[in-house]
């Protein structure tokens, strides 16, 4: 029976990849837009941004044609409701519900309306205006078939099939918030699926998962990252890694959160001109991290460690603050025996990123250090 529900799944899985690579929502918009006189065209062209441009709000759309918002409203709601008397593009629109309602199955029976275009798009194009019209489509045509998820607590906008409760919804989202906030740490998609499956409410309640009878582990993996995405309360960062959405790991918000995000991801010392650089490239907000402030940063927190010339590291990585001198005092502290250059050498280039003539340079300070007959080295206090 497996094996014909995993056939059964391929072929299903096949078609829709097709359905969804022939759904261009622009042209089909379009096509339905010529159905329109010109004033009801440009008026829906303006308020969804289907041309292209911006969202234009009734007022404004208004003042442009010197009529009343209200009379704006009016037209509007008239040009959609000749979109979806249209006969000749029933069949079509038929369709689109149809690959709507089983990408919202697929991932659990609800999204976040991003989460939703870009898997709607994925086989096409995600272009912006793509979007807007695959937006418009969800927004306005398919209102009475797919519902519209709004003004919620805990969720962020985007739709669900009629099929799921949106309490039932809540309590998985509550669930999945609360095991997050009880772990108090970062966790993956695979973390978060070990604790949910070993939940109570997992062991009570796994046949509400929008009535899947044969839920598997790669179903509950798309309905809980599909929760995860829709929830207002929980994040990803840029490590993948989910948390809720207050935390600094989560959502940075000073710079030197944002340094050490970069740090945390990279795994490895960079310069603070990197650090500077990937940090913009991450668009973690809309403010621009100058090298300049990032080096600041970097000087001023214990929480990163200089380790060569103008090349940073994590503490927590096991670095130690100090000179290449002091390096060499904490090598030869935990030596049972004086070392060679060479000896000592290996070990400072263990943790620092500096030239071998930096390091021969600190070794002459003789009230540090001590040359033995046998041109080994050891502290001058021994």
């Amino acid at each position: 029976m497996d094996k014909e529900n995993s056939i059964l799944d391929k072929i299903i899985a096949s078609k829709q990849m097709q359905d969804a690579s022939q759904f261009i929502p622009s042209e089909f918009v379009s096509r339905l837009l010529k159905n329109l006189n010109n004033k009801e065209r440009e008026i829906l062209n303006k308020r969804f941004g289907l041309n292209g441009g911006n969202k234009q709000t009734l007022e404004e759309i208004g003042k442009s044609f010197d009529i009343t918002r209200e009379r704006i409203r009016q037209i509007q709601m008239t040009a959609i409701r000749k979109i979806k008397d249209l006969q000749e593009l029933k069949t079509e629109l038929e369709s689109i519900e149809s690959l709507i309602s089983r990408l919202l199955e697929d991932w659990g029976g609800l999204m976040e309306e991003n989460h939703l275009i870009e898997n709607l798009l994925s086989y096409s194009d995600n272009s912006g205006s793509n979007r807007q019209a695959a937006y418009f489509i969800l927004e306005n045509l398919l209102d009475e078939k797919i519902d519209r998820i709004s003004k919620n607590e805990n969720l962020l906008p985007g739709w669900k099939s009629p099929l799921v409760q949106l309490e039932k919804a809540m309590e998985l989202e509550d669930t999945i918030h609360d095991i997050i906030r009880k772990e108090n740490s970062l966790l993956d998609l695979s973390k978060i699926l070990k604790l949910l499956k070993g939940h109570d409410y997992h062991k009570e309640k796994n046949a509400y998962y929008c009535n899947y009878n044969d839920l598997n582990d790669e179903k509950l993996s798309r309905i809980v990252e599909a929760y995860l995405r829709a929830s207002k309360k929980i994040d990803k960062n840029i490590m993948d890694e989910w948390g809720l959405k207050k935390w600094n790991t989560v959502k940075p918000k000073r710079m030197s959160d944002k340094v050490y995000m970069i740090l945390r991801r990279e795994k490895k010392p960079l310069h603070f001109k990197e650090i500077a650089n990937l940090i913009n490239q991450a668009k973690f907000d809309s403010k621009v991290a100058h090298p300049a402030t990032i080096h600041n940063e970097l000087i001023l927190n214990d929480k990163f460690v200089l380790i060569g010339r103008g090349i940073y590291a994590l503490a927590e990585w096991g670095y130690k603050p100090g000179t290449v001198a002091d390096v060499i005092i904490d090598i030869l502290k935990n030596s049972e025996k004086p070392l060679s250059k060479e000896e000592i050498t290996n070990n400072v280039l263990k943790s620092r990123q500096v030239k071998k003539s930096t390091i021969n340079l600190a070794l002459t300070d003789r009230e540090k250090f001590k040359k033995t007959e046998d041109s080994c080295y050891t502290l001058a206090s021994k």
